[in-house]
């Protein structure tokens, strides 16, 4: 009978899981950004698939023993086999490696290992197993960040190392939105993948080898960034903060100072991180000697988190409380007019956009969108108008709205080109640039969290001044209306819908500079450098005598509404459309066109008085006023396009057209003759441009269609090499799965030899003790084991370092003589008991 020695670690009884605490919603307008629940140190999410065993070993190696953090392992592994990864990495590291089981309390100095088949999540510092979904790529690593950004915010740290497709990106990107660091593995990495995907999002902080992000995250831990610092001494730097917040202001022309504090210090203390300095003081010397850096803390703080349909069931009740409503007794010239604030990317737009749609549809309803969505930083509205996502957001939109209203183009998806008409994106500062008006339904979500009260108080019956009579509020989970129920009831407190309420919305305050007590009220001041605010309230005020206008840009793309411009405009029936000349009413089409091509030629105003439009059934008399525009967002050629009505205006001569008949009229010709024949002069040169428009077109698309005979004869060549190229790879594919075989075989083959072996030695009586080429011990037969007092830990301990209970001193150069040599050697030794024995040393071949 042959013994095996086994250590067995005793089992511990798992603690009942504590109940986890429900959050009650406070009547306030906003509620402060929650600090992290549960442990106060950083947890360091780690991700890969392909080739990361080898990664998660450097990383842990360069890691110290009392690092003050928890790391925790997502690795894509096999569903059906057991997982042998916390082991394996027990070698590499003094820490304790576990495999989560259950509901697991994270501790510092630990590190956890994902179990196969399972995802995984974190909650108040727990980490919880969901079971695995079926269908879709499956991407544990991107649900584990995204729950680690959400419960531990700024002390959330990530890192992608090596690994396949994209799996993590969108993590990287959750962690970085609410403050973290995010690092992902460099050329070293054995498949470039996911760390490639993550470094072309742009979310990514640090590029490096694993040995170096390990050297990063410790510095990281040592940071006041990472170490909780009590309120009043992060209060002590508010003085730098402002100083910060003064030379922001000066370069972008932003005023954050009352963004919420918190939210500030993070980000800012995050960008000291980054730049390497401790001290707030030195970092304003930084930010003095790099305007760049400016730049990107600006950035930072208006980086926002944002995905398509966020909380789904919000959603829902959008289109059936919301949309159902908007619709009724509406005719199909009244379009549904949407304000989506702080849109970020556009994935909120495009969502209320696709829902409406979808809403639409089923109804039966013929009602148009006008979807405005505007967001302060405009890189954020470039992307939002371009409209083109990477494949990660499958996560988020279902099957079927991929099919519907997405097309794939390069690898991404790109927004449906009815559903991108539909959405106007534009940057536009809440705080100080006028609202919309004449808004069904506005979606500020998780914007009002990173105000203070003041500005909240500003930012409210600005909403309720740019909302219809029967307009509804969209606010965030952690919003509510507040103080302003005068203003808004809630139609749904669940999800946040609050509808308009009749009633004056109050004055709209401008916001004093400087950081003043969160009790004060708003007023208005004069700002450094003589001006007052005085003056924007007048011009509010004398808004309302200025003659109804709109600003178009060249191509006669209405940007601005300014005035009530009903009278002039109205939408064409059919599919949403900005465009001047389709929104015109009937009679004012030639004209305006007309003065627009006169004022283009000549870079000046022109005027003309001898218009008619339709209105309530009969034509009126109106005057139209064209003024060419540069700057902002008409800097490449607009246009001021001014209406008054015949009574309003100044009399003037009527515009005469290039080409035109120039002989005076008889002075006492019938006033109606004058103007068909002004009319029909303008008509005659609005046709004839139109006519050199056409010759130009049918020039550029005789053109067009020689680039596309072109390129469809070089498409036809790529689809050529395409093709060899797929049957290469074809053949590529069987000579791997034909090594693979060969490979398994292999596998089987040692594995049977192996058990062979194993057999033969425990089968024997002979004590027999296996070196390695190092002298250390590779295995023993339990014959050894019994005879010379050997253990398990034993294995893989020098030779020399083990008491072996015979009286041999010269024993390690006689084994170095018979490895050098090859030759055997023979020797009669003595136990401790007097017994003797032979011993044999033989070569290891």
């Amino acid at each position: 009978m042959t013994m095996k020695h086994k250590h067995k670690a005793p089992r511990r009884k798992a603690a009942a899981p504590a109940a986890l605490p429900v959050p009650t919603e406070s009547d306030v307008l906003m509620q402060e950004r929650v600090e992290p629940s549960g442990p106060s140190f950083p947890i360091i999410g780690v991700g890969a698939s392909a080739g990361g065993l080898e990664a998660f070993t450097q990383l842990l190696r360069a890691l110290p023993v009392k690092a003050g953090m928890a790391f925790v392992l997502v690795q894509h592994l096999a569903p059906s086999h057991v997982s042998a990864l916390a082991e394996i990495l027990s070698r590499a590291t003094r820490m304790p490696v576990m495999e989560v089981h259950g509901e697991t309390t994270v501790e510092p100095n630990c590190v956890y290992v994902i179990p196969p088949d399972q995802d995984m999540v974190i909650s108040g510092g727990r980490l919880q197993l969901l079971p695995r979904k079926d269908g879709g790529a499956h991407r544990p690593v991107d649900h584990f960040f995204r729950a680690l950004a959400e419960d531990r915010r700024h002390q959330a740290i990530g890192v992608i190392l090596s690994g396949t497709a994209s799996d993590g990106t969108v993590g990287l990107e959750a962690i970085k939105a609410e403050g973290g660091i995010t690092f992902a593995q460099d050329a070293t990495a054995q498949h470039e993948g996911m760390p490639h995907s993550a470094i072309a999002s742009g979310c990514v902080d640090f590029v490096l080898p694993p040995h170096e992000i390990a050297r990063e995250i410790v510095r990281i831990g040592r940071h006041p960034y990472a170490v909780p610092e009590d309120k009043a001494r992060e209060r002590d730097n508010e003085p730098k903060l402002t100083q910060v917040l003064q030379l922001l202001l000066r370069a972008t022309g932003v005023d954050f100072t009352y963004y919420k504090f918190n939210t500030l210090y993070r980000r800012i203390t995050r960008r000291m991180v980054l730049q390497k300095t401790n001290d707030l003081k030195d970092y304003v010397r930084f930010v003095q000697q790099h305007p760049a850096e400016l730049e990107a803390l600006y950035h930072d703080i208006l980086i926002s988190i944002t995905s398509f349909f966020r909380n789904p069931e919000a959603f829902e009740a959008i289109k059936s409380k919301v949309f159902s409503r908007l619709i009724k007794d509406r005719p199909p010239q009244d379009p549904v007019r949407i304000w989506s604030l702080g849109c970020s990317t556009g994935q909120e737009a495009y969502s209320l956009a696709m829902a409406y749609a979808e809403f639409a549809e089923a109804a039966g309803s013929r009602v148009p969108l006008q979807l405005f969505a505007t967001d302060l930083e405009e890189t954020a509205v470039e992307t939002a108008r371009a409209g083109v996502y990477s494949k990660d957001i499958a996560q988020d939109v279902s099957a079927e709205r991929l099919r519907r209203f997405f097309v794939e183009i390069d690898g991404s998806y790109r927004i449906q080109k009815s559903i991108r008409d539909a959405c106007v994106f534009s940057r536009h500062n809440v705080l100080a640039d006028p609202p919309f008006s004449r808004i069904d339904l506005i979606s500020c979500r998780n914007l009002l969290i990173y105000l203070e009260p003041v500005l909240q108080q500003k930012i409210m019956p600005s909403l309720h001044y740019a909302l219809k009579p029967a307009g509804f509020l969209w606010l965030g989970g952690s919003e509510t209306i507040g103080g302003f129920r005068n203003l808004f009831e809630a139609e749904d407190a669940k999800h946040k819908i609050y509808c308009r309420k009749p009633g004056h919305h109050g004055t709209l305050f401008p916001v004093q500079q400087g950081r003043a007590p969160r009790a004060s009220a708003p007023q208005i001041v004069v700002r450094p450098g003589g001006g007052t605010d005085v003056y924007r309230e007048a011009d509010r005020h004398l808004a309302k005598f200025a003659p109804p206008s709109v600003l178009v840009s060249a191509e006669l793309e209405i940007l601005q509404y300014r005035g009530d411009t009903g009278p002039y405009l109205a939408p064409a029936p059919g599919k949403a459309s900005l465009d001047l000349m389709k929104m015109l009413r009937e009679g004012l089409v030639a004209g305006v066109r007309a003065a627009i091509l006169r004022a283009r030629k000549e870079q000046a105003p022109v005027r003309d008085d001898g218009l008619r439009v339709m209105s309530n059934g009969g034509f009126r008399e109106v005057a139209v006023e064209v003024v060419p525009m540069t700057g902002g967002e008409a800097k490449d050629g607009g246009f001021l396009v001014l209406f008054e009505e015949a009574s309003q205006g100044r009399r003037s001569q009527p515009v005469i057209l290039e080409g035109a008949p120039t002989s005076p009229e008889p002075p006492a010709a019938d006033p109606d003759t004058a103007r068909l024949a002004q009319e029909l002069s303008a008509t005659r040169e609005y046709l004839q441009s139109v006519i050199e428009q056409q010759e130009a077109a049918n020039e550029e698309l005789q053109s067009a269609n020689e680039e596309v005979q072109s390129a469809n004869e070089e498409l036809q060549s790529i689809n050529e090499e395409l093709e060899t190229s797929r049957e290469e790879i074809q053949a590529s594919n069987e000579e791997l799965a034909t090594v693979n075989d060969e490979l398994n075989n292999r596998n089987t083959e040692l594995n049977r030899l192996n058990n062979d072996l194993v057999n033969l030695l425990d089968s024997g009586q002979m004590a027999i003790v296996m070196l390695g080429p190092d002298l250390r011990v590779r295995r023993f037969t339990p014959a050894a084991e019994r005879l010379l007092k050997l253990v398990h830990t034993d294995l893989g301990r020098p030779i020399g370092a083990v008491r072996l209970g015979f009286d041999l001193p010269d024993l390690e150069p006689l084994l170095a003589e018979v490895m050098d040599t090859g030759s055997n050697q023979e020797r009669d030794v003595r136990d401790k008991t007097g017994r003797w024995y032979s011993l044999r040393l033989r070569p290891y071949k």
